[in-house]
């Protein structure tokens, strides 16, 4: 994931030093969470050419904050853009893409789930992965799994190698 010249001047000028190139080769596009939305409606519908590909879209736990990293890119080219920005961990929230990017909806109901970051105006809010009367976000980093939950169970083998071996011999 590289893009093969310098950031395009039209990027520079609107976004100055929020953007910059990444290790690995993406454009990437820091902001504050009152710059998301225009910003990305500038890459996926204004610009010529658009941003018109979601590649990703993911919630991040920072211990402190959390961040939302959208990842587009041009379906007639190789440029990537990287686009962050750091919410706080009390009512994240962020504007559905849905409209900029159809595929997005998928990807927001998981991040909803997930993260606990909310998306407003997102037309469907149904749990993907969780059943619907779960509690908390199983991804952010103070999350304490239920004990006693039917789906999850203990993994000896990870908590106590040696002893689950030994008491779990290989038949020759």
């Amino acid at each position: 994931m590289s893009n093969n010249s310098a950031i395009p001047t039209d990027l520079a000028e609107r976004f100055g030093d929020a953007i910059s190139v990444a290790a690995d080769g993406a454009w990437e596009l820091t902001l504050a969470p009152d710059a998301l939305r225009d910003a990305l409606v500038h890459l996926g519908q204004e610009r010529e050419p658009a941003f018109d590909y979601l590649i990703d879209l993911f919630g991040v736990d920072y211990g402190e904050e959390l961040e939302v990293v959208y990842q587009v890119a041009s379906a007639m080219g190789p440029e990537v853009v990287r686009v962050r920005a750091r919410l706080p961990r009390r009512g994240p929230s962020v504007r559905t893409v849905t409209d900029i990017w159809a595929g997005a909806s998928w990807a927001e109901r998981e991040m909803m789930e997930m993260y606990g970051i909310a998306v407003e105006d997102l037309a469907d809010t149904r749990h993907l992965l969780l059943p619907d009367d779960w509690k908390g976000f199983p991804l952010r980093k103070d999350y304490k799994y239920p004990d006693d939950h039917p789906w999850l169970s203990r993994d000896p083998l990870h908590e106590d190698p040696a002893k689950y071996i030994a008491e779990h011999p290989v038949e020759e």
